[in-house]
C-alpha cells in the first residue's frame, strides 16, 4: 500500500515471513524518520530503519501490524488541509535510467535497460 502524506511517501507492505508485522519502506531518509519518531510513540520500544538493499526503496523498517494500523491512524486524523495539492517529488537515485512523461491519463514512469 502506498500512503502519500504531507510528510512524506511510504510503502507498506507484509512481512514475508510474519504475519503479525508489517515491513515500511521509504526513498527519503526524513520520510522515514518521522514514520518511526511515530511508530516510537505509539508502540512498545524503538523501531530502527535500516539501508534498504533488496527494494527499490533507500529504507526500510518492520513493525508490529497493530502499531503500523494505529500510526496511519493518526496521520489520517491529522488531515488538516481543505484541498489536496497535486504535486510530486521523484527521486531516481545515483543512476539516471529512467523516462517519465504525462499522458491524459496520468504520469508514466518507465526504466531504461543500458546495453
Amino acid at each position: 500500500m502506498w500512503i502519500f502524506t504531507k510528510d512524506g511517501h511510504l510503502s507498506l507492505v507484509q512481512h514475508p515471513t510474519d504475519l503479525g508485522r508489517l515491513v515500511i519502506h521509504a526513498q527519503l531518509r526524513e520520510d522515514m524518520e518521522r514514520f518511526v519518531t511515530l511508530l516510537d510513540e505509539i508502540g512498545e520500544g524503538r523501531h530502527e530503519a535500516e539501508p534498504s538493499v533488496e527494494s527499490g526503496y533507500r529504507f526500510t523498517v518492520t513493525a508490529r501490524r497493530e502499531v503500523v494500523a494505529k500510526a496511519v491512524a493518526k496521520v489520517v486524523a491529522e488531515i488538516d488541509y481543505q484541498r489536496f495539492t497535486q504535486s510530486m517529488h521523484l527521486d531516481f537515485g545515483k543512476e539516471p535510467g529512467f523516462i517519465l512523461w504525462t499522458t491524459p491519463t496520468g504520469l508514466q514512469v518507465a526504466r531504461v535497460r543500458p546495453e
